[in-house]
């Protein structure tokens, strides 16, 4: 008897465990992780880069990730970065405004799939 609980709690909390965060986590993780290597390779601090600390948007089903760090106590952005996903792998897209505005995508004409900010999601207007 002993043995059956212990073998259906761990299945519970399997699962309540499977069901937390959102489908996006593993990509938005990727794009973050992989800006911040190139930061530090370029010899920049990475202080601050972290999801907790950022503006995150997804777009068109995970294939565009746009983001900005929060900078300093002012809570000024830095500027946008936006990934493309090619393939498995998310590159960095070149020549797209640092404002978040005006892209040659018309991603900020569009509302985002998933948004969140400093680490928790947003709710998007239906």
């Amino acid at each position: 008897m002993k043995r059956i609980f212990i073998f259906l709690s761990l299945i519970m909390i399997f699962l309540l465990s499977a069901c937390g965060g959102n489908k996006y986590d593993e990509a938005i993780d990727k794009v973050i992780n992989q800006e911040v290597k190139d930061t530090k390779e370029f010899g920049y601090s990475t202080e601050g880069m972290t999801r907790d600390n950022a503006i995150i948007r997804v777009y068109d089903g995970g294939k565009y990730i746009q983001f900005a760090f929060y900078d300093g106590p002012d809570s000024e952005l830095t500027s946008y970065d936006y990934y493309e996903k090619l393939g498995d792998s998310y590159e960095l897209m070149s020549k797209m405004p640092g404002s978040g505005e005006g892209d040659r995508l018309g991603l900020d004409m569009k509302k985002p799939d998933y948004e969140e900010v400093k680490g928790k999601e947003t709710k998007l207007e239906e």
